[in-house]
């Protein structure tokens, strides 16, 4: 196997995100903090039973470690750094990441078979690989050795993410966008997964890091992409096709999500209460498009809408009369 066909992950910041120039300009040498795909697709997901499983985990932990207990009870409230520390070592401490472990394993062994290495894989994830390989064999799916963990940038979203796989099969019209998934129950993940697979489709280009420079993004289906489910130690591996058209149409509502997360306009302080005017006697809906039609100046008309907003009355038909009437006025 040729060794450059592995690629180096480029710089990321503080959150993550990979450091990226824009693939719109050529020869920049600036770079952009891009938008984890991952993070994008969690915008609308429900994650209320993954976030009580933490919780569940790091208080086992808890139980398990003394020391991270007395640090925690050191800590004040607003010492966040530490308590987050305690929370992910106390996750450990009750093994909520062997499973994560075990199947960025299995994804390193896939990946290295899909270059055509020759690996020895120990029992019991030796027959996890066997299925992996059975179940690309009864779909007549090749992988591209070349394309496998590429990252891609989609512009219109600022989105950056690794794909797991190109794939190809004579029953494809296109190759289409492939994914492994190692976790037990994908049942609540498919949302998530969906809008994935369609921005690795969407992608404008493709980073190359042996050359610090981009390529263009393959032609790829964008109607249907595929996973490959092969769960930690079941020795079963099942071919799933996804919608990734609904994806991309979900992947604009994540968009829209993340755009009004910005909003910091939403709640103002309210001002004291300020007693208004009466202008006549209270008008009814009807009395008041009478009073509008009847106005003789725009100063009676702006005296009417104060009126009427003050108590509420004044409506869409009201608007429409009082534009009317003063387009009257100022032709007179």
């Amino acid at each position: 196997m040729s060794t450059d066909i592995v690629q180096p992950e480029p710089k990321r910041d503080r959150w993550g995100r990979y450091l990226l120039p824009d693939p719109g300009m050529d020869g920049a040498t600036s770079t952009l903090a891009w938008t984890r795909a991952t993070t994008f697709a969690k915008s609308i997901s429900d994650t209320f039973g993954l976030t009580k499983w933490q919780l569940r985990m790091a208080l086992k932990g808890l139980t398990m470690r003394p020391d991270l207990y007395a640090r925690a009870s050191a800590a004040t409230a607003d010492d966040k750094q530490v308590l987050d520390q305690v929370a992910e070592a106390a996750k450990e401490a009750a093994a909520s990441s062997s499973g994560a472990n075990l199947g960025s394993a299995l994804h390193q062994f896939t990946e290295r078979l899909d270059r055509g290495e020759q690996i020895q894989v120990p029992a019991p994830w030796d027959a996890d690989i066997a299925a992996y390989a059975k179940a690309l064999a009864e779909h007549d799916i090749k992988v591209s050795a070349e394309l496998i963990e590429r990252i891609i940038v989609v512009k219109q979203h600022h989105v950056a993410g690794t794909l797991d796989r190109i794939l190809h099969s004579p029953a494809w019209r296109l190759p289409r966008i492939g994914d492994l998934k190692t976790g037990k129950d994908l049942s609540y993940g498919w949302l998530e997964i969906a809008v994935q697979l369609a921005l690795y489709a969407h992608a404008d280009a493709m980073w190359n890091g042996l050359t610090d420079s981009y390529e263009p993004m393959p032609e790829v289906d964008q109607e249907v992409g595929v996973v490959i489910h092969l769960p930690v130690g079941k020795a079963t591996a099942t071919v799933y096709e996804v919608d990734i058209a609904a994806g991309w149409e979900i992947a604009q509502v994540c968009a829209q999500v993340r755009g009004l997360r910005t909003r910091r306009d939403l709640a103002r302080p309210a001002g004291a209460a300020v007693a208004k005017r009466e202008v006549g006697p209270r008008l009814n809906r009807a009395g008041l498009l009478n009073a509008i039609k009847a106005a003789k100046s725009e100063a009676e008309l702006l005296a009417l809408w104060e009126k009427a907003d003050a108590a509420g009355t004044w409506t869409d038909a009201a608007t429409k009369a009082a534009k009317a009437r003063k387009a009257q006025l100022v032709a007179a």
